[in-house]
């Protein structure tokens, strides 16, 4: 359900955004919206849908990847898992220069 929500605040979020670029592009550029929209074919509009659905995939797929390395890096660390060694010399090296600072 959480996820479910966060998703929701994502796409209503994007969608802002993507307003606001196109609203800021247009007025730069001087467009009349209507006029702009009258002068668009079928053909255009319907590539332009396209093109969205496929944005919309896309960030979909990836919102759904982040969230199954979130799991998976949650539930590595519930299993315990041991530190990797890099992680572990990197966290001794640092020990021995602490230690080593005069008091």
């Amino acid at each position: 359900m959480d996820e479910k929500k966060t998703s929701e605040q994502l796409e209503g979020l994007s969608g802002q955004l993507m307003e606001l670029f196109v609203a800021n592009l247009l007025t730069k550029h001087n467009v009349d919206i209507s006029n702009a929209k009258k002068r668009m074919t079928d053909e255009q509009r319907e590539h332009l849908k396209g093109t969205v659905e496929k944005l919309k995939e896309q960030v979909e797929d990836f919102l759904e990847t982040k969230t199954v390395i979130k799991k998976t890096e949650t539930e590595a660390n519930v299993v315990g898992q041991a530190e990797s060694p890099l992680r572990k010399a990197f966290m001794e090296r640092r020990k021995k220069k602490e230690n080593e600072k005069p008091n």
